[in-house]
């Protein structure tokens, strides 16, 4: 290595060299020029094609790895939009299962209220019929305990008990 370097750097000096005299050996250079260059590829050809060929076994491994992982990528965008599509068709599958319970269980709800609304009519009814007989039945009662009291009128229970039975109705 240290001779090719060293071919280098005095290369240049052997063949740009002039004698002084004016004349150009361009001849001589040139030959000097294709042995220095049959020197530097006898020495040195080997190498530096090992050296590029190595390079370039490099870049196409390099390529090939690329190359993979671009394919590793698209598979996993292509899985990775499959799923979003999935995703997306779950999502609305829940929201209209979503929609379809909501309206079941806002059925069962009114359903339910109108239900329970019906009952508390019919025991406010119930509690007013029996609130109004025990009324009834206290007035008949006092009623009647002020004419029993009496000692003037002399009449049938029963009679008065119709009588102002029909009075209160």
């Amino acid at each position: 290595m240290k001779r090719i370097i060293v071919l280098l750097v005095v290369a240049p000096y052997i063949l740009l060299a002039a004698n002084g005299s004016g004349e150009v050996d361009i001849i001589e250079r040139t030959i000097n020029f294709v042995i220095f260059f049959a020197l530097i590829y006898y020495f040195a050809a080997d190498k530096i094609k090992a050296i590029f060929v190595n390079r370039r076994e490099e870049i196409a491994g390099s390529l090939a790895r690329i190359q993979e992982k671009l394919q590793a990528s698209k598979k996993e965008k292509q899985q990775a939009l499959k799923d979003l599509e999935e995703a997306k068709r779950i999502a609305s599958e829940i929201v209209e299962t979503a929609h379809k319970e909501t309206y079941v269980i806002t059925q069962k709800i009114e359903e339910n209220a109108r239900i329970e609304l019906e009952n508390l009519v019919k025991q406010f009814n119930e509690s007013m019929a029996f609130e109004r007989r025990k009324i009834e039945k206290s007035v008949i009662n006092e009623i009647l305990d002020e004419v029993l009291h009496q000692d003037s009128i002399s009449l049938n229970k029963e009679v008065l008990t119709q009588s102002l039975l029909k009075k209160a109705i």
